[in-house]
């Protein structure tokens, strides 16, 4: 059966993420060992982690293109993906703390790195041993005609703490470089509103396309998903 066009959109903008962010978080580690900028390069590391969120679609759709089935085992659709969410923190937070609050980076870094260590721990043991007991799993499967879209169970710690990574990115990287451009003039203002939309741009779409079935409205939000990408490259890249 061929996959439907719902699930070939959902494949494709995932697949999209994935690459736009492979491409600009590999082309800044790039310039940053040209440049000797370690700022740069971690902010190629965040946008890499950023794009590799939607690699459990992604490698689900590129299964479904070559065999005409669904990964066969499921838990990995949602591992792939949550499994970026912790370094994906601790990398923005890094940057955050060095442009807002420097002095104050390395606490607000190793508060995070526990709670991404505890996450990861986690996400690791369930999946390999109870899958069931963090993931929702579609019923009926859709068996090569539509991608898995996996969830985690909002009940579960791991989504606690998923949440809490989302809102303190909003506050901290958002909100806090927007305060920022509202508080600089020029190249300064302007680099740090790219990263501030970045920011947003990036949760807002990563909660819908996390709590919402794919739906043509995904086209759109991994579309944003994209831009946001392009603007937190902009923000960083010199």
């Amino acid at each position: 059966m061929a996959l439907g066009v719902i699930g070939f959109l959902d494949g494709l903008t995932a697949l999209i993420v994935v690459l736009t962010g492979s491409f600009f978080g590999l082309f800044s580690l790039y310039k940053s060992i040209k440049l000797k900028a370690k700022l740069l390069g971690i902010s190629g590391l965040c946008i890499f982690c950023i794009g590799f969120l939607l690699l459990g679609p992604t490698v689900d759709f590129l299964t479904v293109l070559t065999t005409g089935n669904n990964i066969e085992q499921l838990e990995l659709y949602g591992f792939l993906s949550y499994i970026w969410a912790a370094p994906l923190t601790i990398l923005g937070l890094y940057i955050g703390g060095e442009l807002i609050l420097p002095s104050k980076k390395w606490i607000i870094v190793s508060i995070y790195l526990i709670l991404a260590l505890i996450y990861e721990i986690l996400i690791f043991y369930f999946t390999f041993v109870s899958p069931e007991t963090i993931f929702d799993f579609p019923s009926p499967l859709p068996n090569g005609t539509a991608l898995l879209n996996t969830g985690v169970q909002l009940s579960s710690i791991v989504f606690i703490l998923m949440v809490f990574f989302l809102i303190s990115g909003l506050i901290f990287n958002g909100f806090g470089f927007l305060n920022k451009s509202i508080k600089a003039t020029g190249d300064i203002r302007k680099r740090f509103l790219y990263l501030s939309l970045g920011w947003i741009i990036f949760i807002i779409c990563g909660t819908f396309d996390g709590l919402f079935d794919p739906g043509i409205i995904t086209v759109f939000v991994r579309m944003a998903w994209t831009v946001s990408i392009v603007f937190m490259h902009l923000g960083v890249r010199l």
